[in-house]
């Protein structure tokens, strides 16, 4: 199963709001260095410096995007 970026986000909220959204539309997506960020949120806000790429399977990609897009 290969998996490719879908997009960036800058903090966690952000993450785990588009993580949950693309799970609502039955698209799973793997939160790369989910745990750090976490640490950000604590010290810097949810305007943490850590991005956190969000990744989901390359047959899922264009249904990601049209999700994110709405």
């Amino acid at each position: 199963m290969d998996f490719v970026q879908l997009t960036v986000c800058w903090n966690a909220l952000e993450a785990k709001l588009l993580k949950g959204k693309l799970a609502s539309a039955g698209i799973p997506c793997v939160l790369q260095g989910d745990t750090v960020s976490t640490v950000g949120v604590g010290f810097g806000g949810t305007n943490s410096a850590f991005q956190i790429p969000v990744l989901v399977r390359t047959e899922d990609l264009a249904s990601a995007r049209n999700v994110i897009n709405c």
